[in-house]
């Protein structure tokens, strides 16, 4: 997996959930309103938690849960979010 840099996270819309607990997510450099917050680690319920425990994380910041997604036939759960 390529590395995610701020450039790749705003032309995706898309950032792990890992990257976002690991506070290696800079909003400061994040340019638009919605997020894709995706887990794709461990079974699915734990990539739920995963996913949801980055959208708290990102809670403080404005971001809001607006979805989550199943993909993949559970192989990911993505979280959509939208600041406020």
């Amino acid at each position: 997996m390529p590395p995610e840099t701020p450039q790749l996270i705003a032309q995706t819309f898309q950032v792990r959930a890992e990257t976002v607990l690991a506070g290696q997510f800079d909003l400061a450099q994040y340019p638009h309103r919605h997020l894709v917050v995706s887990a794709t680690k461990g079974f699915w319920h734990v990539r739920l938690a995963v996913a949801l425990a980055a959208t708290e994380r990102l809670a403080p910041a404005g971001f809001e849960l607006v979805h989550t997604i199943e993909f993949r036939e559970g192989n990911a759960i993505c979280a959509v979010l939208r600041r406020r």
